[in-house]
């Protein structure tokens, strides 16, 4: 009898955690049409049913272009929505529930073709919008340093150059960690030396339902 019970609570205990998670596919085909009206609810299926079928994932969008699924697996995805609009997908632990369920969404939304910049938003299971940012969390110091073997006149000159500043992100397919750098457009091919040795990039790691700086 006590064995009985033992695996019976076993499997429920089972039952709990497997109803607490999912896969990037299920809430990427429940996210509402208002977050992306760029694609319909068929462009989604299709996407999946295409990288499922190991298929090229190019759909005609709701403004009449093309779209494209670049990667998916279980707990990320990627999408080119035109030449300029890219939107990353992951889903991420948390170690409280969230609408009942152990992981959250981050999506990283990002615009521009020379010079990109990114909003990284973050959602339930439910899409429904959380609180939590990384607004100031990387600053211009976090993503130039000035070589030593540059002047400062020279390093400030190039920093210049950059204004207004635009930080870039990106998810990673393996991890969970996501990548920041800081746009340069215009730069002339005179410059691109030297902006190239003060550009930095800034890894920040998921940890304690945030994300932060090494």
């Amino acid at each position: 009898m006590k064995k009985t019970l033992f695996l019976i609570t076993i499997l429920l205990s089972a039952l709990v955690v497997k109803a607490q998670t999912t896969t990037i596919k299920e809430v990427f085909k429940a996210m509402p049409d208002s977050l992306m009206p760029y694609l319909s609810q068929n462009n989604k299926l299709d996407f999946i049913d295409f990288m499922e079928s190991n298929m090229e994932a190019k759909v005609t969008n709701s403004l009449n272009g093309t779209s494209r699924m670049d990667q998916m697996n279980d707990q990320f995805l990627s999408l080119t929505l035109n030449e300029a609009s890219k939107v990353q997908m992951r889903l991420l632990p948390v170690s409280e529930p969230v609408d009942s369920m152990r992981q959250i969404i981050c999506v990283v939304r990002t615009l521009g073709t020379k010079g990109q910049e990114s909003a990284v938003s973050f959602y339930s299971c439910l899409w429904r919008p959380l609180e939590l940012s990384i607004k100031g969390l990387v600053g211009v110091d976090d993503v130039l340093a000035r070589p030593e073997s540059m002047s400062m006149e020279r390093f400030q000159e190039l920093k210049n150059m950059l204004l207004p500043y635009m930080f870039w992100a990106e998810l990673s397919k393996a991890d969970n960690t996501l990548t920041m750098g800081i746009s340069a457009p215009d730069i002339t091919p005179d410059d691109m030396e030297d902006m190239n040795a003060i550009k930095r990039l800034i890894v920040l790691k998921w940890n304690d339902g945030i994300y932060k700086k090494n």
